[in-house]
């Protein structure tokens, strides 16, 4: 399964699709998209052209090991300019409250080369919603 949220042209902004593939359940996918959208909408959050890494972060369990390291990256990160990745799930177990998956993840920065990362991420359901309890490698959106 491949979720993308693509710098595909920084002069036209930034675009986000998806791609699904059979092996993970339509709420872990929409979840993945929701992610890379996040991220790639993240440098004109307010359509006026500034940086909100609120949407993000909020995928994210602010109780999760690491989570003040993730934050003060992807601020920085987004602070500096466009930012969008494409995210495929390698392996995906669990059930209908918690998945631990294997993403490759390649995360795309304005006048950076693309980083590949191979990431470790538990997400757990919380009410009705999907969270990042668990992120590894959490140097990935380290400026």
């Amino acid at each position: 399964m491949r979720v993308t949220g693509r710098n595909f042209s920084l002069a036209a902004g930034i675009f986000a699709a998806a791609l699904a593939w059979a092996q993970s359940s339509p709420d872990v996918v929409r979840f993945f998209q929701s992610v890379g959208s996040a991220l790639a909408e993240a440098n004109n959050a307010d359509g006026l052209g500034h940086a909100d890494a609120r949407p993000f972060l909020d995928k994210f369990d602010p109780a999760m090991p690491g989570y003040a390291e993730v934050r003060d990256d992807v601020e920085s990160l987004i602070g500096r300019g466009a930012v969008g990745c494409n995210i495929e799930i390698l392996a995906d177990q669990g059930d209908d409250r918690k998945r631990v998956l294997q993403l490759d993840w390649i995360l795309e920065v304005e006048d950076q080369r693309p980083r590949r990362e191979l990431v470790k991420c538990t997400i757990e359901r919380e009410k009705k919603e999907w969270r990042i309890t668990r992120f590894e490698p959490l140097d990935l959106f380290r400026d």
